[in-house]
């Protein structure tokens, strides 16, 4: 349940409800004058239309578990692309101030920089490098561009990852994958570029990075969440992602959190056998 920051937490290996979707409980309009203390006039925006905004509901990959139900790949294939650290981030967050930084989230001279209640954040590369571990480096994948790869051909690699390599392509849809490129499809919409519904569905640039992943192509995974955070702020039917993730830059920028809503993770928001099978998900030996 939703709580203030002062109160105890749950801890990440408690049962708990993943956190949900809501609206900033506003107790007042000083409190939110104090979050955009140097941005008042982003104050409409945030009223208008960031508010209207739900975020995604955060899931957790244990390099772990991977190993334990013998994704022995695709653990190493992630390992290559040093993602460990972002894939495995849990714990607490600040719903309100997640969408205080979205609001005033800006991209100049190849940073991303942001501010809640005058703290300037600017995510350069000694943040992301300490909070994530991540830096930038690898190949930058873009909507259309296949970088590295210029023959890559999104329906031959497609039918490549099929069970039945000889069925008919309609969709790109993760159902008749192999059991390995179904986790992955499903890692990359979920969790390294997550959407609001229909995760499903793979589109080119999911295509893309799961080809990088497989290959040991690396991807310039910074590049990937900034334009993922860029594109979220600017349109409207995109939830806002990593939540965790600015949760973590919030604290790392010394933001005082005391009496601000606060969620955390719990077991549901984890990666497990019981709530892969519940989204259809079936491991089958040799398959």
């Amino acid at each position: 349940m939703p709580r203030r920051s002062q109160r105890a937490t749950q801890s990440d290996d408690e049962h708990s409800t993943p956190p949900t979707p809501r609206s900033p409980n506003h107790e007042s309009h000083g409190r939110i004058e104090a979050w955009f203390e140097d941005h008042e006039d982003n104050i409409q925006v945030f009223l208008i239309e960031m508010n209207r905004k739900q975020i995604s509901i955060p899931k957790v990959l244990r390099f772990s578990w991977l190993r334990a139900e013998g994704f022995e790949s695709l653990f190493q294939q992630l390992k290559h692309q040093k993602l460990k650290s972002f894939l495995e981030l849990s714990g607490k967050i600040y719903p309100d101030l997640v969408k205080v930084f979205f609001t005033n989230l800006e991209f100049k001279n190849d940073v991303l920089l942001s501010s809640i209640k005058g703290v300037q954040m600017e995510i350069n590369k000694r943040a992301w490098k300490d909070v994530v571990g991540l830096k930038p480096r690898g190949v930058q994948v873009r909507k259309g561009e296949t970088g590295a790869v210029p023959e890559f051909n999104k329906m031959q690699y497609y039918g490549q990852c099929l069970r039945n390599p000889i069925a008919e392509i309609k969709h790109f849809h993760v159902g008749g994958l192999k059991v390995d490129q179904r986790l992955l499809g499903m890692i990359v919409t979920n969790i390294l570029v997550p959407r609001g519904s229909n995760h499903s569905t793979l589109n080119e640039e999911d295509l893309i990075l799961m080809y990088y992943i497989q290959h040991n192509i690396q991807v310039d995974w910074i590049y990937v969440f900034r334009d993922h955070m860029l594109k979220a702020k600017r349109l409207m039917d995109f939830r806002l992602p990593y939540v965790v993730l600015v949760s973590k830059f919030i604290e790392y920028f010394g933001i005082d959190v005391e009496d601000e809503l606060e969620e955390s993770t719990g077991l549901l928001n984890h990666t497990s056998n019981q709530n892969l099978h519940k989204m259809g998900f079936i491991k089958v030996v040799n398959g």
